[in-house]
């Protein structure tokens, strides 16, 4: 239960209809409750503020009243809007990373604060790191947690192969993004921030990354900017500067693969499972294969009409994603 002193300052806020009192207030109950343990009640309160949040009510109409931008070419949508219901407890990072993401959560949300003293919250960030070891799904818990719709950029939208229409494209997603409050998402960046100085790239992708730094520089926004890439050496170094913060998402350790698995099982029972062992054998694995093999444990054990996941259903999950790995890794180019 949330200390006395919170609930009156809940009620006061409340009784005078100060919005922005009662959110404050309310996302202090939810912290407390997550400082106690109480994941799945903090949980709960976070969705029902998030659906009574004024700055994802106001998005979701101006999505209805402006037309979402779209390829001029193929008529195809540049970016998907989505709504998030991923959560810090949702995520499993290393105390350092999981630091950043703290900090950048504590700033924005006392960014009125911040202003009074001449300061603005971190608002542009690179994720970069592995394939499969958490960056979208940071992204998506960020925008979770703040109550913001996520757009999340299609490339296979964006990059088109005409002269100047990737960058009319990009102009489009951030003149949109301008419209609202979001946390704008653009996956696999290293697509359009390849590094100007390689002499295999073309022209008209060294003015994109012109375009896209020019756009970037001129972003005046209360949304959150976040680029992903599993190739961070491929980007241009004038891109590395624009951002506020770098968070390197690396492959869980052995302790971080047991709170996944312990995670991913705990919707279903799993009372004998050794997970020590396990977790020692998954090193090196990243965080969304050791979802896949949790997934395809419990989906093995329902079929199998078993109500729990016994170490051999678990080795047999193990040992398929293993190979889908190895046939993956074979079939990469050289």
């Amino acid at each position: 239960m949330a200390s006395g002193d919170l609930l009156k300052k809940l009620f006061k806020s409340y009784k005078q209809l100060d919005e922005s009192e009662f959110y404050a207030a309310a996302l202090e109950v939810i912290d407390e409750e997550r400082q106690k343990k109480h994941n799945v009640l903090a949980r709960d309160l976070q969705s029902i503020l998030n659906n009574g949040n004024n700055k994802t009510v106001n998005n979701a109409r101006l999505v209805e009243l402006q037309k979402m931008p779209k390829d001029r070419e193929r008529g195809t949508l540049l970016f998907d809007l989505r709504s998030s219901d991923k959560y810090l407890p949702d995520i499993i990072l290393g105390d350092d990373i999981r630091q950043q993401v703290d900090d950048l959560l504590r700033e924005y949300k006392s960014s009125e604060i911040l202003r009074t003293y001449g300061l603005n919250p971190k608002r542009k960030l690179l994720f970069a790191g592995p394939p499969g070891c958490g960056k979208t799904l940071c992204a998506e818990v960020v925008a979770g947690e703040l109550g913001l719709p996520l757009l999340y950029t299609r490339f296979d939208a964006v990059i088109s192969s005409y002269l100047g229409e990737t960058a009319a494209n990009l102009r489009k997603v951030f003149d949109f993004a301008q419209s609202g409050t979001w946390v704008v998402f653009f996956d696999e960046f290293d697509a359009i921030g390849k590094s100007r100085d390689d002499l295999s790239e073309h022209g008209e992708l060294k003015r994109v990354v012109n375009t896209f730094l020019q756009l970037l520089d001129s972003f005046q926004s209360d949304s959150i900017f976040i680029a992903a890439t599993n190739h961070e050496t491929l980007l241009d170094n004038a891109l590395w500067r624009r951002f506020d913060d770098i968070l390197y998402f690396e492959k869980p350790s052995i302790e971080q693969i047991k709170e996944l698995i312990k995670l991913k099982m705990a919707s279903f029972s799993h009372r004998k499972l050794a997970i020590d062992k396990f977790s020692a054998e998954m090193s090196g694995l990243s965080h969304a294969d050791i979802e896949h093999i949790c997934l395809d444990a419990i989906k093995i054990s329902v079929l199998d009409g078993r109500d729990e996941v016994n170490d051999l259903i678990f080795k047999q999950a193990l040992d398929r994603q293993v190979r889908r790995s190895e046939l993956i890794f074979k079939s990469q180019p050289k």
